[in-house]
């Protein structure tokens, strides 16, 4: 046999076992999301629950939170009793192990009797078998169209990009969450490494501080309730909480702060402000560490000419109380 032909031969193994695994679990679900979507087309509110685990969480794009399979089929029986519901198109499937990523362009009707068309992202968890987690993201309507996302590697996939808006208290607690599925999730950490999903995140910075101010704010509602219980400090703290130890080099190295500057916000203490003592010139202050801004001197310290403009140079005030 040629070395062509055996590199052939190994290539058709290769497909062969690949298209085996690819069967089996990840084939139930694809069956599983199939059923789902023909009770979309049908608009059959029990074919759609009957998809959902008893204990199913689906989170709207408007941040709400269906719980049960119960509320899910009230909801959809609205939906589509009401002749100017949302219409949706073009959907994909991406399987990835337990976790369904799907793409897909919804159609909101607009006062005056038009329509926009939005980009739609959702995100099911399966268990057992079932839907047991169902998160839906919509463009919002007064967004501006994005700037293209940077191309993804060529593995044959289309990627799949989920817009994520971040403006509410709720927004930031379902992205906080995301991410935490994102990391317990082997499969999804690949897809993100490898370049198959991405994510747009655009944050609403007035409202973002507007939640901020109000976590700092407690109110009489509550006032009573434990500061890790407080709804105000929910999910924006994990995702933008730092870490004390990167304050500077020498917090990292578990050593006092070297902090810039006569405080230190992040820490909230002083900071140390070193006392020179004897004769000061201009070979001990090159022993100083740059962040020192502020020196004090001794009372019996003697401060040369080039001693006094090496501290000018570098910018440091003198404090000239002794140290107590």
């Amino acid at each position: 046999m040629s070395a062509d032909a055996l590199r052939e031969q190994i290539r058709a193994q290769v497909r062969t076992a690949l298209g085996a695994k690819a069967t089996g679990a990840d084939t139930s679900v694809a069956a599983l999301m199939q059923r789902f979507e023909a009770g979309y087309a049908a608009a059959n509110a029990e074919a759609i629950v009957a998809c959902f685990a008893p204990d199913v969480v689906w989170t709207l794009p408007d941040s709400r939170v269906l719980s049960g399979r119960a509320a899910c089929l009230a909801f959809l029986k609205e939906r589509f009793a009401s002749p100017t519901g949302p219409k949706f198109s073009d959907s994909h499937m991406n399987v990835l192990g337990q976790t369904v990523v799907q793409n897909y362009k919804v159609s909101v009707p607009l006062p005056g009797g038009q329509s926009v068309t939005l980009d739609g992202t959702d995100v099911y968890q399966i268990r057992d078998g079932l839907i047991a987690r169902k998160d839906a993201y919509w463009k919002q309507i007064s967004a501006p169209k994005p700037a293209a996302p940077a191309a993804a590697p060529a593995t044959g996939t289309q990627g799949v990009v989920v817009p994520l808006r971040v403006g509410t208290a709720a927004h930031a607690a379902a992205l906080t969450d995301l991410f935490k599925r994102l990391a317990a999730s082997p499969a999804l950490l690949q897809a993100a490494q490898s370049g198959l999903l991405r994510f747009d995140m655009r944050v609403d910075e007035a409202a973002v501080k507007a939640v901020a101010a109000s976590a700092t704010t407690p109110t009489s509602a509550t006032a009573a309730t434990p500061p890790t219980a407080t709804a105000g400090t929910s999910a924006m703290a994990a995702t933008t909480a730092i870490d004390p130890a990167a304050c500077c080099s020498s917090c990292k190295a578990g050593k006092a702060c070297e902090c810039k500057g006569d405080t230190c916000g992040l820490h909230d203490h002083p900071a140390d402000i070193p006392e020179l003592k004897g004769v000061i010139g201009e070979k001990l202050l090159k022993t100083l560490s740059p962040s020192v801004k502020t020196v004090r001197l001794h009372p019996k310290a003697v401060l040369t000419p080039l001693g006094k403009e090496a501290l000018r140079k570098r910018g440091i005030t003198i404090d000239r109380g002794a140290k107590t």
